[in-house]
Formats: C-alpha cells, structure tokens, sequence
C-alpha cells in the first residue's frame, strides 16, 4: 500500500526539518515547501494532508488555503502563532480543517495529522467502495459514505452544495438524528474524535456558521440548522 503524502508548507526551514523527520517516522512520506507559491504548484490529488503555516512571505497561508479549496478537498492543519484568533477563525472560514498552535508537542501533531487523515479517508471513500444510499431530510439529500450534499427543490431539481470535510461530517452527523439537540463536545468528539476542551467551542461554532452560510436561505435567520442556547446544535 502506498504511503499517505503530506505536504508541509513553512517557510522556517527547522520546523520544516522537525515536522518531516517526525512525520516520516510514523510512516508518511513527506513533500516539502518553503513557500506558498512552491507550495501550490506542488498541490495535486495525490496529497492526503497540507500542513500550513499561516505566516509566510508572498503569499499567506490564508491565500494559498483560499486557492487550494477552489480545486482540492484533501484536509488543511493550519500552524498559528498563539494569540492570532482572528487568523484561526478567518483560516476555518476559508476551508481550512484544523489549527494547531505554536509551539507544539509531537504527541499532538501526530495525533491531529491520524484523525485528519483517517476522517479524510473514511468520508472520501478513497479506499472504500462506494455505495449510492443517501439520507434525506426535507430538502436535503446526504450521500452517507462520501461527500455529496444537495438541495431538492420544489420542481423536484437538485442543487449540490459544496462542503468542506469537517462541514459535511457535522451535517451528516446532525442529519441522522434530525431534531435532536447536539451538545458541542459531542459533536467535537464525534467528529474530531479528540478530548473537548472549552476553547473546542469557538471551533465548532466556526462550522456551524460556514454550514449555515450554504445551507441557509438567509444565514442570519436560520430555519434548518438552529442554535438551541445553552444546550446546543439540531437539524429542523
């Protein structure tokens, strides 16, 4: 079986030696790059993971995240800088999966990069056979086994929409139990399959925005993915 690739974006050439030594290590084959502009002409179907920082020359993080999500849907793991939360959430708004800050332990990184991946192969279906059973809530179609949404109208036409991995897992999730309130460490469990912790939420809440922006005839007064204050997320 091949090696899953991961392409590793820093411009600061120690944490780019670190992050490959490390990663090679746990049986990945690594691809690096010391830019953006490298990095983008190196982006194509056969990576399985970006790892990105968000604080580079020439092209940002943030830009290169925005190119890469009008082609690709492999998962991104942004590297901040602590402090940088209007840079977390900008990042997550624009296609990214994730965010680790620096400095990190090696424990967390590698247990980021596994649940990425195993999300990204699971949902992608790039190693399992595809089926065609769907779930279906009022007008929505949900294919359970790779990710393909879409909008049923009224003249029976379908519209797809397109989701991000982490977006369409939260919507998948959400649409097998459809009225039922959502806790966020819940769906943070379920979905990132690691511990919640309170900062947890503003991810979460992220996603739930972005969902809303898609699925939503007007995001700013929801009728299908609601807020239940205090308790939570549901489908109606």
């Amino acid at each position: 079986m091949a090696k899953q690739k991961i392409l590793v974006v820093d411009d600061n050439e120690e944490i780019r030696n670190i992050l490959h030594i490390l990663l090679e290590s746990e049986g990945y084959e690594i691809i690096e790059a010391p830019d953006g502009e490298t990095a983008l002409t190196l982006v194509n179907d056969s990576i399985d993971l970006i790892i990105l920082d968000i604080m580079m020359p020439g092209i940002s993080g943030l830009d290169v995240c925005k190119q890469i999500r009008e082609t690709y849907q492999m998962p991104i793991l942004f590297l901040t800088a602590k402090g940088t939360d209007s840079d977390k959430s900008f990042g997550l708004l624009i296609g990214a999966d994730d965010y680790l800050a620096k400095p990190f332990s090696h424990s967390e990184l590698t247990a980021r990069v596994k649940s990425m991946l195993r999300r990204y192969y699971v949902y992608k279906g790039k190693e399992l056979a595809k089926d065609d059973s769907f779930l279906t809530y009022d007008i929505f179609k949900v294919a359970k086994d790779r990710n393909e949404v879409t909008v049923i109208s009224s003249d029976g036409s379908e519209k797809s929409i397109d989701l991000s991995e982490i977006e369409y897992q939260i919507f998948k999730l959400l649409i097998e139990s459809p009225g039922r309130v959502f806790p966020a460490q819940l769906i943070y469990e379920t979905i990132w399959n690691e511990p919640y912790f309170y900062s947890s939420n503003a991810t979460i809440m992220v996603h739930i925005r972005n969902l809303r922006t898609k699925i939503e005839e007007d995001p700013s007064k929801p009728t299908h993915l609601l807020t239940v204050w205090g308790k939570g997320y549901k489908l109606q």
